[in-house]
């Protein structure tokens, strides 16, 4: 494949995969989108792996491929892989930060080797290591050396790590309610056992489907954390230029989504917004707390 043809599938995976981060990238600068998209087609890639294998040692197998690859095409060499080539030409273009996508990567292997979120600092580790890291990950395709040779100013790392690690919990805290339904049908609880507990919610509970009150009181202290955390996050976005708070855009659907969670079965329905409201609020939306 030739550079467009792999833009092009890394651009299909994103909006097949992840299309909340696809929309809010329509809104990045276009010398940004491409990049932006192979990012969000790498997790999506990522994130399959641990609904595809039956074992562990598959999985390591696999996240090993991708750790070698990106490897090789940071490098320039090509792997056959579209979303690996395009990725690794973000890395090249954008100067990516390599512990960033090595935790990206390593998250991953939670997913195959734990099916019960263990305790809530664990759930914190995970979401640092994914979603925040995609938050950062994306600031830096954003600020990096655009093509059109504009000058841009220096992230400031501990503005954006503090930004990034804050929107990381609520975008991604807000990300594994909705997927609660879908993650429980397969036998995975992604809501922490040390919260289950003080709730008096049993895992079988929730793998069998069933509500109760404790649950419903558990979800709702997930929500405020999600809305506090969304607080914190755009606090610390004040601080950053207009074009570092665009990767943060895709905070802009925390708060309908957590709305919607407000009603109905949350074992049973997926809480969505309207495909129309969604693009609606990412084209208006203001980072203002």
């Amino acid at each position: 494949m030739d550079e467009r043809e792999q833009e092009a599938a890394a651009r299909k995976i994103a909006r097949e995969g992840d299309p909340d981060r696809y929309a809010a990238a329509l809104f990045a600068p276009r010398e940004a989108r491409a990049n932006l998209f192979a990012l969000y087609a790498l997790n999506v890639e990522l994130a399959r792996i641990g609904e595809k294998v039956s074992e562990p040692p598959l999985g390591e197998i696999r996240l090993q491929w991708w750790r070698d690859s990106l490897d090789r095409a940071a490098g320039g060499e090509s792997t056959d892989h579209p979303v690996a080539d395009a990725f690794g030409r973000a890395m090249r273009q954008c100067g990516l930060s390599p512990e960033a996508v090595a935790g990206l990567i390593d998250a991953r292997r939670f997913d195959m080797s734990v099916k019960i979120m263990p305790d809530t600092a664990g759930l914190e580790t995970y979401l640092d290591h994914t979603a925040a890291a995609l938050f950062l990950l994306a600031a830096e395709i954003m600020c990096a050396p655009a093509r059109s040779a504009i000058e841009l100013p220096a992230l400031e790392p501990a503005a954006l790590e503090s930004a990034a690690r804050a929107a990381g919990i609520a975008y991604g805290l807000t990300g594994l309610m909705r997927a609660l339904p879908v993650h429980a049908a397969r036998g995975r609880i992604d809501l922490p056992a040390d919260a289950l507990l003080c709730h008096g919610v049993t895992q079988a509970q929730i793998l069998a489907g069933t509500t109760s009150d404790g649950l419903a009181d558990l979800l709702a202290e997930l929500r405020r954390r999600a809305r506090a955390a969304l607080g914190q996050a755009l606090d610390h976005l004040a601080t950053l230029t207009p074009r570092q708070r665009t990767a943060f855009l895709p905070l802009a659907l925390v708060a309908p989504y957590l709305a919607a969670m407000e009603t109905g079965d949350p074992l049973r329905r997926i809480a969505e917004i309207n495909p129309l409201h969604r693009l609606w609020r990412l084209a208006t939306y203001r980072f203002r707390n």
